[in-house]
């Protein structure tokens, strides 16, 4: 669970994308865009100055995936590439049109099906600080426990995957 605004969530998928393709047949990472925006996001009060616009960046990546979902993983590379600075939303948001088309792209941000992935997302952060006692980010879900931050390095993920999943 990841906040593309959020500077560890950057870092965490910059981890995770040197980490998988070492375990490609083995395992498979699912990215769900939660949004640390009050725009959409009612557990926040209000919306500190580093994750506004939070709402659209996820509601983008959310469209392109149900625009496209073979498209993605190449978006998702782009949209992580430098890991240190968040692109700007409206280069995102181009990027997005031309990989999907500008119609469908709009189409899908407004759409029921998107809105309510959005929902459902904040409503598991929602249930992570009721059952952990933590709002913090980026979250990694491994079994049945939640990673609250990033690990200090990918070697540090990579050694606690193949603990937790028996791998080579």
């Amino acid at each position: 669970m990841f906040d593309y605004t959020c500077h560890l969530c950057r870092k965490l998928h910059g981890f995770v994308r040197q980490v998988m393709p070492n375990h490609k047949d083995t395992l498979a990472c699912f990215l769900v865009p939660m949004p640390l925006d009050a725009e959409c996001n009612k557990q926040l009060k209000s919306t500190s100055p580093s994750h506004v616009n939070a709402c659209e960046y996820a509601k983008i990546c959310l469209a392109v995936q149900q625009v496209a979902p073979e498209k993605y993983d190449a978006f998702d590379q782009w949209l992580f590439s430098e890991h240190e600075t968040a692109k700007p939303l409206e280069l995102v948001r181009n990027h997005a049109e031309k990989l999907v088309g500008k119609e469908a792209l709009g189409q899908a941000l407004v759409s029921a099906t998107l809105q309510t992935q959005l929902q459902r997302n904040i409503e598991i952060y929602e249930l992570n600080i009721k059952n952990w006692n933590s709002s913090n980010m980026p979250q990694t879900f491994i079994k049945n426990q939640v990673i609250f931050g990033p690990p200090p390095t990918a070697k540090i993920l990579e050694d606690h995957l193949k603990k937790e999943f028996n791998l080579k």
